[in-house]
């Protein structure tokens, strides 16, 4: 029996040699093809750093520059060129170190013989615009199996995103030695869709056509020409394939073709008893690997669960803090990549530095952001876009930057005059926000120009050279920023300016593909699928932990490792319902299929845990049981690969106390709001009004909120009026009614009705402009129906001998002075009316259905609530309460129209006094005064009582307990999920709680 941890050498005679392509020299040396066995009692890491200096006379330096290695990832070339440097450090010397690669060199054009080529290929990008280009000029219904119905908006984003997943599905077809051509010949010979993969055929040979119209070379039917063809750089000797379990058909043909020239290694990290398991190239076997048992060494305790990710990373941190120094003996791995960022917030919240090797997605920096908004403006010309743009660091500074502004004007006034313009004014278009502007906030210029500023720069963009007005506008936000020398940001900056430089260059290739030039709206898509391709690689920090994808871990020599997301749909990965090449497919094509997958990823498992078997070295495998969104998962197919006799005990680990242990905790807050106390000065120490007063008797602590912090909701997609915006457009027309003294003498309802909605279209013309959106001309229709419901009852009224005295008459001035318990309480009364009989009448105007019919609400419930079944008088001050007439006991939740009388009384002392609604509701029968009859002095007595109540628990900053019985149009609903009391610290809300 061989040693399993010795490096054994097995010469296998793969195919006869074949004379090189690449030199016509016949004295050239014919190579070999070898697998070299590096066993697995050691990291392959390690092992394979031993094998190529194995031969090396450490009193010279370490010189490897003659071998070409060939390695799975590039991450898997940096650890290695690293380990080798460290190796020559040991004994103070330097190294030479080899070429690496990944097999992506090996069927790159680039090897390509000049003479092989008549037209320079092209690249990726290039080929991505060209079909692009194609789709969108093709005749889709002369493609009906492959577009079976038309996209809704045959938009370049559309393009670029059908091109792309057609690419991808391209890409995989050569790495397998085939293109649409003749994939689709296999496929029809196993009649398996024969229809559908001849149209695409036919649109590969449209788009190769259109490559060859831009004097350029297809890139995949010239990469099935490098395996015959192919050279290599003339410093090369040798190669060696290290680590490579997934090579490719395509490339195997490459190596076999260099075989004949070169000798060609290939490491294998398993020792060699196990040789009969990989195939000639390294690679895992199905047959072999399927149904293996995997030696996981006390599963019971090897094995862990975590519910969700949240708690894997919690898991994992558990782990690693029982080492000294975790960077130094422990690595991550994450075969789910939706784990990376709870396993880095937490690391840090841990004090542990991390490092993802797999980069950032520049799709994630706030460039890219910042670009997709600048697109946004200048396709849709929206309001909304701009706001959003507004968001976006450095573009409010170089807007004040730019245009002349009032003497220290800053960027958040420029941000809460946009939001007041959007709330107020509706608008949709810049065009119209730019008259808005101008007409509503002339006292603040600074908004139109704003607005006229991001106009100039789309028009800009539309006319001017779209890569020179992007660099400049970019210049613009960043103008002033200073860069250290190692801020990534600026290495960002770098790339975005290349990618810039580089469409242009490409479009300018392929322009006479397009069927019309592409907009700057287009540039900006095509700028933005290429930036959503690109990763960001920050330098490796001292002291970080690594956080290493499945393909990676292999490489990881770490002697402590901890791999979370060990569940189904990450390892093995599989084919599932593919649109283009189902796994079945796949097989015929001899395209990498799930089979293949499991192989090779049972074997990566099993190469874990058989390199750190040794003491001191232990692998921790984490699996979830619900995805971030709450979807259930299963545990990897690799945990129940095991002896048949322990199934049954480890599918009970794997599943055990499934329903009762580590339960999910309840949603909850990150971290408790902490309000503080009003300063001495806030205005709600001054005055109240009866809005504030029923806002407390609702919710003392959104009363708080509202007029002691002064916040609200800003709704920025608003696009039609809300109950108050409709509300004010009601009651300042019937404002302007009642302060016209000709229209006050009217009685034909007819005439009233005219008045009325002349000035709703006056005063909608003066807020929104002429040209009325869809949804505001329905809300005018519907103001002009109630007012002219309205205007009957008018009549009606000045009839039966009822006289406006005035409109909108405010109490809690120096002319009409009222206060309670020496606090202002200031408020505007709609209507004041007088009868010679009957007396003087505050009216209040509504615009809110009460219903009809014995359903109809009356006044008085709009301000007094029975207790229901679970309220008990204790839960409320005695202040708060009053005993009605049936002997029931009722609160107090609205004060308006008594304190209208209260503050009335005081000014017409000997008038009779009555207060009513005036409902204008959504049908005809919901429009009527409703008078509150029954608001006597002992109604008064009470409501004068619980404003003296809430007016003292003002005063004593008594904001606390919240209600969380909170209406659906609640402003703070969101801020105060799941309950006020789950999201609020309050021990600065209640500094006195003695009953008032």
């Amino acid at each position: 029996m061989p040693d399993p941890d010795r490096e054994v050498q097995s010469e296998l005679p793969l195919f006869e040699a074949e004379p090189s392509a690449a030199s016509n020299d016949s004295s050239t040396s014919q190579g070999a093809l070898s697998r070299n066995f590096l066993g697995w009692s050691e990291p392959l890491l390690s092992s394979a750093v031993d094998h190529l200096t194995r031969e090396w006379d450490t009193s010279e330096p370490l010189d490897l520059s003659t071998q070409l290695l060939v390695v799975p990832t590039r991450n898997a070339g940096r650890r290695l060129r690293e380990s080798l440097a460290i190796r020559a450090g040991e004994f103070d010397s330097a190294v030479f170190p080899p070429t690496v690669v990944t097999q992506d060199y090996l069927i790159s054009t680039d090897r390509l013989l000049e003479s092989n080529l008549t037209l320079p290929v092209a690249g990726t990008q290039i080929t991505l615009w060209i079909w692009a280009a194609l789709l969108l000029k093709l005749p889709l219904n002369r493609f009906r199996q492959a577009f079976p119905v038309d996209p809704v908006e045959r938009t370049l984003k559309w393009a670029c995103d059908t091109a792309g997943e057609l690419l991808q599905v391209r890409h995989l077809l050569t790495e397998s030695g085939h293109i649409f051509a003749t994939a689709a010949e296999v496929l029809a010979a196993q009649d398996m869709e024969p229809g559908r993969w001849a149209e695409l055929a036919r649109i590969e040979q449209l788009a190769i056509a259109d490559t060859e119209k831009c004097g350029l070379a297809d890139e995949a039917s010239a990469q099935l020409k490098v395996p015959g063809n192919g050279q290599l750089n003339t410093t090369v000797e040798s190669i060696t394939v290290c680590g490579l379990t997934d090579l490719r058909p395509l490339a195997e043909d490459t190596l076999k073709h260099w075989s004949s020239t070169y000798p060609v290694e290939l490491l294998i990290h398993a020792p060699e008893s196990e040789a009969p398991h990989f195939d000639s190239y390294g690679r895992p076997l199905p047959t072999s690997w399927i149904d293996r048992s995997i030696p996981i060494p006390d599963p019971n305790t090897i094995i862990q669960n975590a519910s969700t990710p949240l708690e894997q990373a919690e898991l994992t941190a558990d782990l690693l803090n029982e080492l000294d120094q975790v960077s130094a003996s422990a690595a991550i791995g994450i075969p789910d990549t939706a784990l990376s960022t709870p396993l880095q917030e937490t690391l840090k919240t841990r004090g542990l530095k991390s490092y993802d090797p797999a980069g950032r997605a520049l799709a994630g920096e706030g460039i890219y952001y910042l670009i997709k908004q600048v697109a946004e403006v200048t396709s849709s010309q929206t309001i909304s876009s701009f706001r959003r743009l507004l968001n976006c660091p450095g573009v409010g500074n170089a807007i004040l930057r730019d245009i002349p502004t009032q003497e220290n004007f800053t960027t958040c006034q420029l941000l809460q005059l946009s939001d007041k313009l959007i709330i107020e004014t509706l608008p949709s278009h810049l065009d119209d926000a730019l008259e808005s502007a101008r007409r509503r906030f002339y006292t603040h210029p600074e908004l139109a120009r704003a607005i006229e500023w991001i106009q100039n720069w789309s028009r800009r963009f539309q006319k001017d050279s779209f890569d020179s007005t992007l660099n400049e506008f970019l210049a613009a936000i960043y103008e002033g920023r200073q860069f250290s020398n190692h801020d990534p940001a600026q290495s960002i900056l770098s790339e975005v300016a290349d990618a810039i430089q580089l469409l242009n260059d490409d479009l300018d290739r392929v322009a006479a593909t397009f069927p019309k030039a592409p907009s700057a709206s287009d540039r900006f898509e095509m700028l933005l699928t290429t930036m959503s391709t690109q990763q960001i690689y920050p330098e490796r920090e001292p002291e970080e932990v690594d956080l290493q994808g499945w393909l990676e871990l292999l490489w990881e020599d770490a002697p402590r490792l901890v791999v979370t997301g060990m569940n189904d749909h990450s390892v093995p990965e599989a084919i599932v319902g593919h649109a283009f090449l189902p796994d079945t497919a796949r097989r015929v094509l001899g395209v990498q299929n799930n089979d293949d997958r499991f192989a090779r990823d049972a074997y990566f498992l099993t190469s874990m845990l058989e390199s750190r078997k040794k003491e001191g070295r232990r692998v921790d495998l984490i699996f979830g049981r619900e995805s971030a969104s709450g979807d259930p998962l299963r545990p990897s197919r690799l945990l129940f690969q095991c002896p048949a006799e322990e199934l049954p005990s480890r599918t009970l680990h794997l599943f055990r106390d499934v329903e009762i242990e580590n339960r999910p905790e309840a949603r909850s807050v990150a971290f408790p709001l902490k309000p503080l106390p009003l300063p001495p000065g806030n205005k709600v120490f001054e005055r109240a009004s009866p809005t504030s007063i029923k806002q407390y008797l609702a919710c003392p602590f959104r009363f708080y909120l509202k007029f002691g912090l002064g916040m609200s909701s800003v709704e920025l997609n608003k696009r039609e009026m809300d109950a108050a915006d409709f509300g004010n457009l009601v009651h300042n027309s019937l404002e302007a009614f009642a302060r016209d003294a000709e229209a006050i003498t009217l009685t034909a309802p007819e005439k009233i009705t005219q008045f009325l909605h002349q000035e709703i279209d006056r005063q909608l013309s003066s807020q929104f402009g002429k040209d009325l959106s869809t949804p505001l001309v329905i809300q005018r229709e519907s103001a002009r129906k109630r007012l002219a419901w309205w205007a009957a009852i008018e009549s009606e009224q000045r009839k039966a001998g009822w006289k406006i005295l005035a409109p909108e008459e405010t109490f809690g001035t120096e002319e009409w002075p009222f206060s309670i318990d020496g606090m202002t309480v200031k408020g505007r009364i709609d209507r004041i009316e007088q009868h010679p009989e009957h007396g003087i009448r505050v009216i209040d105007f509504k615009t809110f259905s009460p219903g009809s019919g014995s359903n109809r609400k009356t006044v008085d419930a709009y301000h007094l609530t029975p207790l229901k079944r679970n309220e008990s008088p204790d839960d409320f001050p005695e202040w708060a309460l009053i005993e009605g007439e049936d002997g029931k006991t009722y609160r107090w939740t609205d004060l308006q129209l008594p304190l209208y009388l209260l503050a009335m009384s005081e000014r017409e002392n000997s008038a009779r006094l009555t207060a009513a609604y005036a409902t204008l509701g959504k049908s005809e029968a919901e429009v009527s005064i409703d008078e509150w009859s029954e608001l006597d002095d002992r109604l008064l007595d009470s409501a004068r009582a619980c404003a003296t109540g809430v007016i003292k628990a003002i005063n004593q900053q008594i904001f606390w307990p919240a209600s969380e019985d909170a209406p659906p149009w609640d402003d703070f609903r969101d801020l105060l999920q799941p309950t006020a009391q789950d999201t609020v610290d309050s021990t600065g809300l209640t500094p006195s709680l003695n009953p008032v």
